[in-house]
This record gives structure tokens, C-alpha cells and sequence, in this order.
């Protein structure tokens, strides 16, 4: 991606891709989005992942799953210091699959670091927002 690129944009691509390659449940793309030190949070408890093989491990669980996983989000607030990116978005977590739930209220934020051309999480995490 183009150094010109909005924040905006670049969150947007990036989260896109994510979605698209789960959606396809291909491990591979996933973690092409990651870097090999990534770590990654989910909302349930011992979501956690740190690294190629700890990553390679919970996205195969998660393909494993009857549902696929994907989110919507909208106007992500993000910043950027040369080629690390951070950002925060209101979204929603929508499974896909036969008798899937109903999409659910769901928060997104990441760090993405700029690597030969393009962006790839160092960080991410999605979690459910406290209620009441």
C-alpha cells in the first residue's frame, strides 16, 4: 500500500482482508497480516496468541468451528507515527454459518506496522463491550 494512503483506508484494507480470509477460513492469508512476534486478544477468556506458531494454533481452532467469524465496523479513530499505525473501531463481531446468532456489539483495535509496502498487524484485539 501507498505511503499516501488515509489511515482510514489503510484500516479498512487491512480489516477487509481479515474478514475476506477468514470468511474463506484460509490460514494462510491470516497469517500473511500478521508479523512473526504478533500478539492477538480476543474477547473470551485464554483468547491469547503470541507469535507464528501460538497464532497458526488459534486461528485453526477457530476455522474448526461450525460458524465463520467476520465483523463490521464503522469510522475507525486511528493514528500513525511513521510506519506503525493504531486504531479503535466500534464494530460488530457477525458469525456466518446454519442457526448462527444475531450479530453482537463488539470492539476492534489494533496496531499495524508498515513491512515491505504493506501493513500487517503487530497487535489486535477484539473484545464484546462491557454492559450496565
Amino acid at each position: 500500500m501507498a505511503s499516501g494512503l488515509s489511515l482510514e483506508v489503510i484500516v479498512d484494507s487491512v480489516l477487509t482482508t481479515l474478514v475476506r480470509c477468514t470468511r474463506r477460513r484460509d490460514l494462510a492469508g491470516v497469517l500473511d497480516l500478521f508479523v512473526d512476534d504478533a500478539a492477538l486478544f480476543g474477547s473470551d477468556l485464554g483468547e491469547f496468541a503470541r507469535g507464528r506458531a501460538d497464532l497458526r494454533d488459534f486461528v485453526t481452532e477457530i476455522f474448526a468451528e461450525r460458524f465463520t467469524y467476520g465483523w463490521t465496523w464503522e469510522d475507525p479513530v486511528a493514528g500513525r507515527l511513521g510506519d506503525v499505525v493504531w486504531f479503535v473501531a466500534v464494530s460488530e463481531v457477525i458469525l456466518e454459518g446454519e442457526g448462527a446468532p444475531p450479530p453482537v456489539p463488539y470492539r476492534l483495535s489494533g496496531v499495524l506496522v508498515q513491512v515491505d509496502g504493506g501493513w500487517r498487524f503487530a497487535l489486535f484485539n477484539g473484545a464484546q463491550p462491557a454492559t450496565g
